[in-house]
């Protein structure tokens, strides 16, 4: 009896041990790396990430998979390498985040300054993507675009407040709504219907920090350039609903949207983060066999959708980055064509 009392306190001991053993753990200890990583745990790494890439110091990175996969305008590269990493940039306070702990992924998008170079500072547009598995990260995707006019910068200060306000949970729809709301849009474009797409009646568009659609009379930008249209009929265009821009076939030069890549729910902040393909053919959809060839070409960007009531209130594209055609997105084999 002696004997079976001691061993039981022997088992108490070891099992009081081992919990305060596990109490103590350390962060980097393979129980805690396997703990799901939350908003604020992204947010975290998202921010040490770029806070190394403004430093210039790779080593500063948090720890990244043995096997990860880098690319830069879809450029396969390694941490230390690209644009990005080796100008002298400086943060600004206009940037997005995009953040899905179901996924893993975390989003930052917005503009950035590039400093020391002749002529003074330049503005930037930016995405970098990552993709986080047991602490460690698996992908990293960066897409860049220069040459920013100052009449797009009251845009690029602020981020739309749609876009960085949590939603009460009683009204934030499912994940698989925003995937749907979100897909409806690249099925409007393709189909050369805006009645398809999931637009509420004030969505607005803004696309490198122009505002492109629904301008007040006399019109604005419809183009993602500085320079206001004189044609009568790009003014009347700029000033037509996220809807009706795409019901004038206007876009049918889009030979197709694959693949779209809807990768990141926030669904605390209802927004949707997209990293489409857009492969243009020159050929516009139903035009006669002896129609111009018109633009050919790829381009790849970040489209965010701010989503309420299961509506598109807001699209916010940016940078654009164009590629020869026939090239893919860097992620996806045999995309491209």
């Amino acid at each position: 009896m002696r004997a079976k009392l001691v061993a039981m306190g022997a088992v108490l001991f070891l099992g009081a041990a081992a919990l305060t053993m596990r109490a103590a753990e350390p962060e980097w200890s393979p129980a805690n790396l396997n703990k799901a990583c939350d908003r604020a745990c992204l947010v975290a790494i998202m921010d040490r990430y770029m806070d190394a890439l403004y430093k210039h110091d790779p080593k500063a990175v948090p720890t990244l998979a043995k096997d990860y996969r880098m690319t830069e305008n879809t450029g396969v590269m390694e941490v230390g390498e690209g644009v990005l990493w080796r100008n002298r940039l400086q943060p600004t306070p206009f940037k997005i985040y995009i953040v899905d702990p179901v996924s893993g992924q975390v989003a930052q998008q917005g503009r950035l300054q590039v400093t020391g170079g002749r002529g003074g500072p330049s503005d930037r547009l930016f995405v970098v993507r990552l993709k986080v598995d047991r602490g460690e990260i698996q992908e990293i995707e960066q897409l860049w675009a220069s040459g920013i006019n100052a009449a797009a910068l009251p845009l690029l200060t602020t981020p739309p407040p749609i876009l960085t306000t949590d939603v009460p949970p009683a009204e934030t729809i499912s994940r698989d709504a925003m995937l749907r709301v979100a897909s409806s849009y690249f099925d409007a474009l393709e189909g050369d219907n805006g009645k398809i797409a999931a637009f509420a009646p004030d969505c607005v568009r803004n696309e490198n920090g122009y505002q492109t659609v629904d301008n007040p009379p006399p019109g604005g930008r419809n183009m993602p350039g500085p320079n206001m249209p004189t044609d009568p009929e790009a003014l009347r265009f700029s000033m037509l609903s996220c809807e009706q821009q795409i019901s004038e076939k206007t876009f049918a030069y889009m030979k197709h949207i694959r693949p779209r890549r809807v990768l990141i729910l926030d669904e605390q902040k209802q927004i949707v983060g997209t990293f489409p393909l857009f492969v243009h053919d020159g050929t516009r959809r139903g035009a006669p066999p002896d129609a111009p060839p018109g633009m050919l070409q790829n381009l790849v960007t970040m489209e965010t959708f701010g989503v309420r009531g299961g509506q598109i209130h807001n699209v916010t594209v940016m940078p654009f980055v164009t590629i020869p055609y026939g090239l893919g997105n860097g992620w996806t084999p045999g995309s491209g064509r």
